[in-house]
């Protein structure tokens, strides 16, 4: 009796140092996040603000916008003429034939940012800003990304008609093919695209290096973006946008660990 009444007593004795325990070490994770927040909100306005700087250097002359969205229509008139599609046939061929756009014009329009930047000495400038490295990367992914995206927004309507599309009948999992498909494309260029910037076949070697690497991006896309106008959406759909979330994550959190090593080079 003795022992087991001086067992609760312990016990309760010591629940309220168990409880101030436990108030110290959420104190102390609220003090992390109050001591990361101004930090992680600067690294943001950072990469926002780099991103916001390629924006209005492109607002100059559109140069980049026009080469990349230009290439991509006119594919679209390519394959209007080169192929005889049916209304019926067209839902099967119009994903990979977007996605064949948007992969060669947005591998024109990131070799043409590259080089532009390394020709007028850009990326060195950048380089003396004083924020990490890996906010470099993702300012450059970030303007790349919503680069792309104006395209699609371009191309889409174009492919749709050249294929004769009369409807899609789920058109926010085509929006979401294409955003995880493109933000994959946007983060793996961006730093394949800055490594090959130096070289002089720069146009030539971007797509050797880039393409093999963005084959299960651009067959997730392909595959999520048929379910959206289809609307046959089956388990391996899930399964395709699952690998691009994967794929998205990796190539985003990779290249931004690598890219101060790339700037050294």
């Amino acid at each position: 009796m003795g022992r087991g009444g001086r067992g609760r007593g312990d016990a309760a004795g010591n629940a309220p140092g168990r409880r101030a325990h436990r108030r110290a070490a959420a104190g102390g994770v609220d003090a992390v996040f109050r001591r990361g927040g101004p930090r992680v909100k600067a690294y943001l306005r950072a990469v926002l603000a780099l991103a916001a700087k390629d924006a209005l250097l492109e607002r100059k002359s559109f140069e980049t916008l026009i080469a990349t969205a230009s290439f991509a229509l006119l594919l679209a008139v390519v394959f209007h003429f080169a192929f005889d599609i049916a209304s019926a046939e067209g839902a099967r061929f119009f994903p990979g034939a977007l996605w064949t756009a948007i992969l060669f014009a947005g591998t024109i329009g990131m070799a043409r940012s590259a080089r532009v930047d390394e020709v007028e000495g850009r990326g060195r400038g950048a380089a003396l800003a004083p924020v990490d490295r890996s906010a470099l990367f993702l300012g450059k992914c970030l303007f790349h990304l919503a680069l792309l995206a104006v395209v699609e927004a371009a191309a889409v309507p174009v492919f749709a008609a050249a294929f004769a599309l009369r409807g899609m009948a789920l058109p926010h999992l085509v929006i979401l093919g294409l955003f995880l498909g493109t933000w994959g494309f946007a983060a793996l260029g961006t730093l394949l695209a800055g490594a090959t910037a130096g070289e002089r076949a720069t146009g030539l070697l971007l797509p050797v290096v880039l393409f093999p690497l963005l084959v299960p991006v651009i067959l997730g896309g392909a595959a999520v973006v048929s379910a959206g106008v289809t609307g046959e959406v089956t388990a391996a759909t899930g399964s395709w946008l699952r690998l691009l979330v994967v794929f998205d994550v990796l190539f985003t959190a990779v290249p931004a660990l690598l890219y101060e090593s790339l700037m050294e080079v």
